[in-house]
C-alpha cells in the first residue's frame, strides 16, 4: 500500500494536515507513535512507522469521510429546503398572473387614433415589451384633455385622489388562493336544446349513444314538462308548477313555443336514471309584431344598438385582475373601455344596481319601489320597461334564487319584469337537481354551474333576436359572492364566454357591460388597509361594436378620457338612456333623479368631480385621502361610541321600534382601525373607522364628520357591517335591521 505523503493530504481538503513544517515525515511518525524510536530492529520500526503513518491516515480518512457524510447530509438537507421554497414560491406565484393593463394600445383601432391625434393629447411610443403614454408639458388643462394620473392613483384631480392598488399586496396573497375550474359531473348530459331558425322552434335532443351511461341494459325512456311561474301575491315570485310530463318520442322533438323552460326525466323500466333542467328563449308573436310595429314607425338603415348588463357580484376591480387575469387580458386585448374611476354609491348590490335601473338613491327606492311589498317593484321605473317600449325585446336572468336582487329578504316582481325571465327556471333546477356548494352558494346544479345558466341565456336571447334589438340584464351570485378566491375558478370560462358572444355576432351590433357592484364586503381581506378601498370601486368596462365607434367617433374620445374620471352607477343609468335617444325611439328621457349632476358616459366627466356632485356619501368615497391614525386615541374612542349610540337609536327608532323589541343593546368593545382626514381646513374632520360590539361581536365600520365649530359628530351616510350576522339576525326579516340586530 502507497504510503499518503503529508504534501499529498496538504493539498486534500478533505484530509487534516497534521505537521506544520512542510511535511517532515519523522515528526510525523514521532507524533504518531508517541516520539518512541529506536535504532535496534530499523526495518522494524520503519515498518511500525509505515503501519502508523498508514494508521493514522486512514483514521484520518475515516474522521473526515463521517465529516463528508455529514457535509453532504447537509447540502441535500438545503437543497432539499430551497427546492421545497421554491416549490412554495412557484405555488405563491401562480397566484400571481400579471395583466397587462395597456395591451390595447398598440392596437388601437383607426377611429380611435383618428380621435387621439385630432385632440392632440395622446403620443403612444411602443416596443415589444412595453407601453408608454406621454401628456405633453404645454398641453393647457381643460376638460376634454387627459391630464397625467401620478403612479399609484386611478383618478387624480384636486377633489379626487383615488388610489391604485396592488392587486398582488402580500397580505392580500395571504388569503388567496387560485382555483381551478372543475367540471360539474363525470357524466355527459343525455339531453340538450337546439334553436332551429327555419323552423323557429326549440328541439329537445336525445343523444341515444349515451344511454349506456345511465342504463346498462334495457330501455330508456325520456319525457318532459314545463316550467310554470304559479305563485301569487308575496309568493308570485317563489313558486312554480310542473305540467304533465309528456313523452319524448324521437331522438330529436319539438317544443312548443309557449314554453320558456322545461324538466327532463327519463327512466329505465321504473327507477329514474336522468334529471335535467332546459331554458329557452323561444320567439313569440306578440314580440316579433312589436318589432313590426316599430319598424313602421322608425324606418332606419341601422338597427338600434342592443344592450347587455353582464354582471359578477362582488368583485373589485383588483380582485378581477387578480382572481380573473385571463378575462381581464382579453377584455384589455380587445379594446374594451375600462372606467377605473368607477365608484359604487351604496352598500349591497340592490341599491347600487337601483341606481343604474332607475336613477334612484336606497331612500328613494325603498320609498317608490319598496322591495318589502307586493306589486310595488312592478310599478317602478325601471329602465328595462323603457326599451321595451322603444321596441326592444327584453330579458334578465339571475342565480342562486336565495340571494337574488329582488328577493334576499324582498317580495320580488308579482308579474314577470321583462319578456323572458329565467328565475322559475332556477327555482325548479334548484328544487330537482343533484346540488353542489361551494362556499355555502349553490355552485352546481346538475351538469352545469350556476352562472352557466345565466350565460346560456345570453347566447339563446342573442340567437333566438340576432336581427332584432334586445335588452338584458344577467347577473351571476353563485361563483364571486362569498369569498375572494371563487372567481378565480371560473376564469377560463369566462374568456369562453367573452369568445362566444364574439363568434356568435353579438359585439357586431350590442353595447356589452360587463361589470360588477362592489368588492368582497366582508370576509379577512375586507378588514386589509386595502380591503376597504376594494371593496368601494368595482371593474367596469363597456363594449361598443365598429360600427358605432365609427358613426362616433367623439364617444370613442370621450371614454378615453373618462377611464380616469370619477364615475358612478347612475351614470350608467344616464348612458342607457343616451342609448335609447340614440336609436331615435325615445327623447328627452329625465335625469337620474337621485344625482341630478350625473351624466352619460359618452359625454366628457367633469375633470374635477367630487363625490359630492356623483352624490356618492363621504362614507363610500374613495376619493380622499385618509391617513391611518392610533386606535386607542381618546378621539377614536369617542367616535366609536357615537356611532354604536347611533346604531342603538336607529334600532330603538326604526317604525317606532316595533320590529326590534328582541334586539340587545350594543356596546363598544374594542376598535378595529381608524383613519382620519381633513376635509375643510379649519372646520370638518372626518374618521373612518372600524369597532367591535357587544354582545355578538358584530363588526362594523362608520364614516364620521366632526365640525370643529359646533363640535358635533355626524355619521356620514350608512354604516358598514363587516362580519356575517345571518345566524345573529334571524328575528328580523328586512336587511337594514339584520346589519345592526343581535337578537336576544
Amino acid at each position: 500500500m502507497t504510503e499518503t505523503k503529508a504534501s499529498d493530504r496538504s493539498t486534500d481538503p478533505l484530509l487534516v494536515k497534521i505537521g506544520d513544517n512542510g511535511g517532515d515525515t519523522d515528526d510525523e511518525v514521532k507524533r504518531a507513535t508517541g516520539g518512541k524510536w529506536q535504532d535496534q530492529g530499523l526495518v522494524r520500526n520503519k515498518r511500525s512507522c509505515e503501519d502508523a503513518t498508514l494508521t493514522t491516515s486512514l483514521g484520518v480518512v475515516t474522521q473526515n469521510k463521517k465529516r463528508l457524510i455529514v457535509f453532504i447530509a447537509l447540502i441535500i438537507l438545503l437543497i432539499y429546503v430551497n427546492t421545497s421554497a421554491v416549490s412554495w414560491n412557484d405555488d405563491r406565484n401562480s397566484d400571481r398572473v400579471p395583466v397587462n393593463h395597456r395591451s390595447h394600445v398598440p392596437g388601437m383601432k383607426e377611429t380611435e387614433k383618428q380621435t387621439a391625434r385630432a385632440l392632440k393629447i395622446i403620443n403612444v411610443t411602443s416596443t415589444t415589451t412595453t407601453t408608454r403614454v406621454s401628456i405633453p408639458s404645454t398641453l393647457p388643462l381643460t376638460n376634454n384633455s387627459l391630464p397625467p394620473i401620478p403612479s399609484g392613483y386611478l383618478v387624480w384631480s384636486d377633489q379626487c385622489k383615488m388610489p391604485n392598488l396592488d392587486p398582488y399586496a402580500s397580505d392580500v396573497m395571504k388569503f388567496f388562493k387560485r382555483q381551478k375550474y372543475e367540471p360539474c359531473s363525470s357524466l355527459k348530459p343525455l339531453t340538450r336544446v337546439t334553436y332551429d331558425p327555419k323552423r323557429k322552434r326549440y328541439l329537445i335532443i336525445i343523444d341515444n349513444k349515451l344511454k349506456p351511461q345511465y342504463a346498462k341494459f334495457g330501455p330508456v325512456d325520456c319525457c318532459y314538462q314545463a316550467i310554470k311561474r304559479s305563485g301569487k301575491d308575496k309568493k308570485a315570485d317563489e313558486e312554480f308548477t310542473l305540467n304533465k310530463c309528456q313523452n319524448i318520442p324521437n331522438s330529436e322533438t319539438e317544443i312548443p313555443q309557449k314554453y320558456d323552460s322545461v324538466l327532463v326525466k327519463c327512466w329505465n323500466f321504473d327507477k329514474q336514471v336522468y334529471v335535467n333542467v332546459h331554458a329557452m328563449v323561444p320567439e313569440r308573436r306578440s314580440i316579433r309584431k312589436r318589432f313590426e310595429e316599430w319598424k313602421k314607425k322608425t324606418p332606419e338603415t341601422v338597427r338600434p344598438l342592443s344592450v347587455l348588463l353582464v354582471g359578477v357580484d362582488s368583485v373589485s376591480r383588483q380582485n378581477f385582475i387578480r382572481a380573473m387575469p385571463k378575462t381581464a387580458q382579453f377584455v384589455y386585448d380587445t379594446e374594451w373601455f375600462e372606467m377605473s374611476g368607477y365608484n359604487k354609491m351604496e352598500d349591497n348590490t340592490f341599491p347600487n344596481l337601483m341606481a343604474i335601473f332607475t336613477g334612484y338613491n336606497l331612500t328613494t327606492a325603498n320609498t317608490k319601489c319598496n322591495p318589502y311589498a307586493v306589486g310595488y317593484l312592478d310599478n317602478c321605473p325601471m329602465i328595462w320597461y323603457d326599451f321595451k317600449r322603444s321596441g326592444y325585446v327584453t330579458a334578465y336572468a339571475e342565480d342562486e334564487e336565495t340571494i337574488s336582487t329582488f328577493n334576499y329578504l324582498k317580495v320580488g316582481f308579482k308579474k314577470p319584469p321583462t319578456d323572458y325571465y329565467l328565475r322559475p327556471a332556477m327555482l325548479a333546477a334548484e328544487a330537482h337537481l343533484h346540488v353542489k356548494k361551494k362556499s355555502s352558494l349553490t355552485f352546481c346544479l346538475g351538469f352545469k354551474h350556476s352562472a352557466e345558466y345565466v350565460y346560456d341565456y345570453i347566447l339563446d336571447l342573442a340567437t333566438t333576436y340576432k336581427d332584432d334589438p334586445y335588452f338584458g340584464m344577467f347577473w351571476a351570485n353563485t361563483f364571486s359572492h362569498n369569498a375572494i378566491s371563487d372567481a378565480s375558478s371560473m376564469d377560463d370560462r369566462m374568456v369562453e364566454y367573452l369568445k362566444t358572444f364574439r363568434d356568435i355576432g353579438i359585439y357586431n351590433n350590442s353595447a356589452v357591460i360587463f361589470f360588477s357592484d362592489h368588492g368582497m364586503r366582508f370576509g379577512p381581506t375586507r378588514q386589509l388597509p386595502s380591503g376597504r378601498i376594494e371593496e368601494r370601486l368595482p371593474f367596469f368596462f363597456i363594449w361598443l361594436p365598429d360600427w358605432f365607434k365609427k358613426r362616433h367617433p367623439e364617444i370613442v374620445s370621450t371614454l378615453n378620457i373618462n377611464k380616469n374620471r370619477l364615475t358612478t352607477p347612475y351614470d350608467v343609468h344616464m348612458t342607457l338612456k343616451h342609448i335609447l335617444e340614440l336609436s331615435g325611439r325615445a327623447h328627452n328621457l329625465p335625469r337620474a333623479k337621485d344625482c341630478p349632476k350625473c351624466q352619460s358616459l359618452f359625454k366628457t366627466v367633469p375633470y374635477n368631480r367630487s363625490c359630492m356632485d356623483a352624490a356618492i356619501e363621504e362614507h363610500w368615497c374613495t376619493c380622499t385621502p385618509y391617513e391611518a391614525v392610533e386606535r386607542d386615541l381618546e378621539a377614536v374612542r369617542t367616535v366609536a361610541t357615537f356611532t354604536a349610540e347611533y346604531i342603538n337609536d336607529f334600532l330603538k327608532t326604526y317604525k317606532n321600534g316595533t320590529l326590534t323589541k328582541s334586539c340587545a343593546k350594543l356596546r363598544l368593545n374594542r376598535v378595529k382601525y381608524a383613519y382620519h382626514a381633513e376635509l375643510v381646513e379649519g372646520q370638518i374632520e372626518a374618521f373612518q373607522i372600524a369597532f367591535e360590539t357587544r354582545p355578538g361581536d358584530a363588526l362594523f365600520e362608520s364614516t364620521v364628520h366632526f365640525d370643529l365649530q359646533k363640535r358635533e359628530f355626524k355619521v356620514a351616510g350608512s354604516v358598514s357591517r363587516l362580519n356575517s350576522y345571518a345566524s345573529t339576525a334571524k328575528c328580523v326579516n328586512e336587511g337594514v335591521l339584520q346589519k345592526f340586530c343581535y337578537c336576544t
